[in-house]
């Protein structure tokens, strides 16, 4: 921005105040680049059963075959304990894995060690999530701060905090600070609605 140091420059807490860490999936098999071997590898998982299906699952102090958690929001994930599950694959979903590479996911909340259901209930088709894609600011990695994304799928990354646009899912209440749209729009000369 001209004129504007980064000591000058708002700070991104402060126009997006509600965020989120980011999913963390606990293991690398309920994603991939094509939605047909996440079927695959779920179908593998419900054939095998006893200790194969649990080498299979990959279990973590989060979850383990026999971890009981409900549905994600506006998912069809089952919610029986995996070591009993005999459903099909819930439909797989375009996430966001890392940055610039879209991959699939099963969204089943038993598969994923820390799921964040806030960002699975607002995350819809008019939905835009904001992610700090680098290391903490003033780090010595990068003394200039955070680099950002913006992505309309669920971002999965291993990486700092996710602010989503919208608090409500159908693009209701924005997640800026009040007041915000209405200096832009003054200063601009021109709505800004989001």
């Amino acid at each position: 921005m001209p004129c504007v140091t980064p000591d000058d420059a708002p700070l991104l807490a402060d126009l997006m105040p509600w965020s989120v860490a980011p999913p963390r999936l606990g293991r690398g098999w309920p994603a991939a680049p094509d939605a047909a071997s996440l079927r695959a590898r779920w179908d593998a998982l419900l054939k095998a059963e006893g200790a194969e299906r649990e080498a299979l699952f990959l279990p973590t102090r989060s979850r383990t075959p026999h971890t009981a958690v409900g549905q994600l929001p506006g998912r069809d994930g089952g919610t029986e304990k995996l070591v009993r599950a005999t459903g099909p694959c819930p439909e797989p979903v375009r996430v966001l894995y890392a940055p610039f590479d879209e991959q699939w996911l099963i969204p089943d909340q038993r598969l994923i060690d820390a799921a964040r259901p806030e960002l699975w209930r607002v995350a819809d088709a008019r939905q835009v999530f904001v992610v700090e894609a680098g290391p903490a600011r003033g780090t010595a990695q990068d003394p200039a701060g955070p680099p950002l994304l913006a992505t309309s799928l669920l971002p999965v990354l291993r990486t700092g905090r996710v602010r989503p646009l919208y608090r409500r899912p159908g693009a209701a209440e924005p997640n800026l600070a009040p007041g915000l749209t209405g200096h832009l729009a003054a200063r601009l000369g021109h709505d800004t609605s989001p």
